[in-house]
């Protein structure tokens, strides 16, 4: 049987007996692969109507060759983050139809992976020697991890067993190390727990397999956000596990083993510790008193040892001794203990005590001095705020204060025509320009919300960006489409976004745009969509390896301060579909139209990308192809 593809790794041939129409829609497609994309889909996509859903070429046989030779595709890509992604999406769509391929295709992504993080051993291994942060480490990914998370949402037992694996190596590198560094631990704790937390809402047991094998490496701040977040999913489940760690955990040095004082008590911040922390606490989450027990009777027994046995001198930090910390906990447990377990409060309290007289003089001021307390002053107002700037006398510092005010969140709740005012008062002229571009931006994307949609339209004119504004357009345009008396003014407003966008130039949030006002059109005007998805590849075909990933979707811009050397950051968030999930939706409202396009992608990552995206449209769509039944034989 004849396969259709935009694109083939292998020779077909074709026999007498394939009609002509499949001839000519193979000539079709071939000319599609020379010329890129059909301007307007004249022939199919005026002549059909939008939301027809015809799917004459998806095919499950079909879909599933589109998705091996994906994998083929990914051999080609140099850089191996991207060659993974595609592996693991590919493994995913797969592991349904043609497991043992799927399993060679996870079994390649983590050779690969294994292989970039050995590639990336010195690049670590020097971050961390000049800057001592285990958050720059872990902004880049192990994609180890990634692979086992994308494994584990099919096979538990498979990701755990790739889990020990992945930890044996990492032990082994570090024992062979010239110098053993305890941050390779440390990492590879943030690892696991960043780990389950991503697996959290899809693959329970996964995530607290995960979250277990981390309890053998040093406790960190993300433990508390780890349990927060299986509280949210099970609370009986979350203090099983808190329970675990405070036994792994009893006896590790103060700087671990203090890590576990804020769930017990839901407390929403970490305390004085060598990472801190904040945590969101769920709504319904219920402090367990046995816990909160286990936690003060362990912490009342560390304490008297420390008194009998110095700490550990890495214990000593943000310039207090270990015992301090330990002094610190007690003075914040104290009132919960009052409250909830009175029997052991004179045990803390003479705890307490005792630790506070064996520091010295200094420390005992540095702990108790008023300053350290959170001040229950009330915060300034607005234009209270304004005023205190107004009274400045140094220009730069009453521009940096009114600034100050106008971005604070507080702002959005005062008048627009007030907080123009105050930021006219600016005298810088950069500084005033792009905060009132920004505010025009919060209140306009605020009016579309609330669909004031007259009003978000006015304040978008006042925006200069064109990025901006083309996406403030698009935003009012889907809330004007989903009524029928303006529809027609939403592709008024459309067109306005899709001719900014353009004017934009190629860049990832015009491209955006462009992708998003497509998807909008394709319900009304299938033509129309296809011509805008048309100026939507040909923008990202301009850009140098497009990343959609990047950036949190998010425009920033920079002020630089003039009262100090800092600089004010201004962010503009300007969702809007990326390349996959443009053409996952063209899919399911017209598979046929959308197949062709992808081959008019240059960037061979998305169009692997979105090829995969579509072959998963069409195996969620495509009929189970019937069984033959078996022929029945004569009876003797």
């Amino acid at each position: 049987m004849h396969k259709l593809f935009p694109y083939r790794n292998r020779e077909d041939h074709l026999s007498p007996q394939i009609p002509i129409s499949v001839i000519l829609r193979c000539l079709l497609l071939v000319t599609v692969c020379i010329f890129g994309v059909i301007p307007h889909q004249q022939t199919s996509a005026q002549a059909k109507p939008a939301g027809t859903g015809a799917a004459s070429l998806c095919k499950r046989d079909d879909a599933l060759e589109l998705i091996r030779q994906q994998i083929d595709v990914t051999r080609t890509l140099d850089n191996a983050v991207r060659r993974i992604d595609v592996l693991t999406r590919a493994a995913d769509l797969l592991w349904s139809f043609q497991q043992d391929k799927a399993r060679a295709a996870f079994t390649e992504a983590f050779e690969v992976a294994a292989q970039n993080e050995r590639d990336r051993e010195k690049e670590k291994s020097d971050l961390w020697k000049e800057h001592r942060s285990l958050i720059l480490l872990m902004q880049t990914p192990d994609q180890r991890y990634v692979v086992i998370r994308a494994v584990a949402k099919r096979d538990s037992a498979w990701a755990k067993k790739l889990t020990r694996q992945v930890l044996k190596l990492d032990r082994e590198s570090g024992e062979q190390g010239a110098t053993r560094d305890s941050f390779n631990d440390d990492l590879t704790a943030y690892r696991l727990l960043d780990s389950a937390m991503q697996l959290l809402p899809t693959e329970i047991t996964a995530a607290y397999d995960l979250a277990r094998a981390s309890l053998n490496y040093p406790a960190n701040a993300e433990l508390s956000r780890f349990l927060y977040k299986l509280a949210e999913v099970n609370q009986q489940a979350a203090d099983q596990f808190y329970d675990q760690a405070l036994s792994s955990y009893a006896d590790r040095p103060m700087r671990e083993f203090l890590y576990l004082q804020a769930y017990p008590f839901a407390f929403r911040e970490g305390g004085d510790m060598p990472v801190s922390g904040s945590y969101v606490v769920p709504a319904i989450f219920v402090t367990n008193s046995s816990l909160q027990r286990r936690f003060v009777q362990t912490l009342l027994r560390r304490a008297q040892q420390a008194l009998e046995v110095p700490l550990d001198e890495g214990d000593n930090f943000n310039e207090l001794p270990g015992t301090g910390h330990i002094l610190e906990v007690l003075l914040r447990i104290e009132p919960q203990v009052t409250e909830r377990l009175p029997d052991l409060l004179e045990a803390v309290i003479e705890a307490r005590e005792k630790i506070l007289v064996s520091l010295s003089v200094e420390t005992q001021k540095t702990l108790l001095e008023p300053g350290r307390e959170i001040s229950s002053a009330p915060e300034k107002t607005f234009d209270e705020r304004i005023e205190t700037a107004e009274k400045t006398a140094n220009v730069n510092q009453r521009d940096d204060l009114i600034a100050t005010a106008v971005l604070s969140a507080a702002s959005d709740k005062e008048s627009l025509a007030g907080v123009v005012a105050a930021t006219e008062k600016i005298t810088d002229s950069s500084i005033r320009a792009r905060l009132l571009e920004w505010l025009y931006f919060r209140r306009a994307r605020a009016a579309a919300n609330g669909k004031q949609f007259e009003e978000a339209e006015r304040l978008a004119s006042k925006v200069e960006g064109l990025e901006q504004r083309a996406f403030l357009h698009t935003e009012i345009a889907k809330g004007l489409l989903n009524a029928s008396e303006t529809q027609n003014h939403a592709r008024e407003v459309l067109d306005e976004a899709i001719t900014e966008a353009n004017k934009a130039g190629m860049t990832i949030f015009a491209a955006r745009t462009l992708l998003t006002a497509s998807i909008l059109y394709a319900k009304t005007d299938l033509g129309r969509s296809i011509s805008v998805l048309g100026a939507a590849i040909n923008c990202i075909n301009h850009i140098e390896a497009p990343d959609f990933s990047m950036g949190d979707q998010t425009l920033e811009k920079a002020i630089k301060r003039k009262s100090n050397p800092g600089r004010f950051l201004i962010r503009f968030y300007m969702p809007g579909l990326d390349p996959e999930n443009a053409f996952r939706e063209m899919a399911k409202i017209d598979f046929d139209d959308a197949l062709p396009q992808t081959s008019a992608l240059t960037d061979k990552f998305q169009r692997a990308l979105t090829t995969l995206a579509l072959a998963d449209v069409c195996l969620r769509q495509a009929k189970p192809q019937l069984k033959e039944k078996p022929k029945r034989t004569a009876k003797p």
